[in-house]
């Protein structure tokens, strides 16, 4: 099996350049808990997580008054908080490849490149669900929102 057979695509991405709310706005409202960082090229520089938003905004609950939160996190840039350094995977890598990437590196996802530009992306949860049960099973379509 291939990692281009368990992959989600459309990817939902982020540009480097937006803010966290929108990033917090977009993993909500997406449902999902990672997204790719774009450059204004549309290369994938960087990875943020759910994990990430919300370390980055309960520090910054514990560090501002209450009434300057949303104008702090409205200024503070995802490129700012986002992990530089992506693994990624090609889409036709063996999945038993992939899974030991994710396992060494203790990742829950790894963006899926394919001539320098990010095509995918290959959670922990896509791998499981293969295993356990298919999507349609467990109510969620590809893009991880409910049905």
């Amino acid at each position: 099996m291939r990692v281009a057979d368990l992959m989600t695509g459309p990817l939902v991405t982020i540009g480097h350049d937006a803010t966290v709310a929108d990033a917090w706005s977009i993993i909500r409202s997406r449902q999902v808990r990672h997204l790719p960082v774009l450059d204004s090229d549309r290369r994938l520089i960087g990875m943020v997580t759910d994990h990430d938003l919300r370390l980055v905004i309960l520090e910054r609950c514990l560090q501002e008054e209450p009434g300057r939160l949303a104008e702090t996190l409205g200024r503070l840039r995802v490129n700012e908080i986002m992990t530089w350094a992506v693994i990624t995977v090609r889409p036709d890598a063996d999945i038993r490849d992939a899974v030991r990437i994710m396992h060494d590196h203790k990742l829950g996802a790894l963006a899926v490149a394919a001539d320098g530009r990010v095509v995918g992306i290959l959670t922990a949860t896509d791998v499981i669900q293969a295993v356990v049960g298919s999507p349609e099973s467990s109510g969620r379509d590809r893009t991880g929102a409910s049905r």
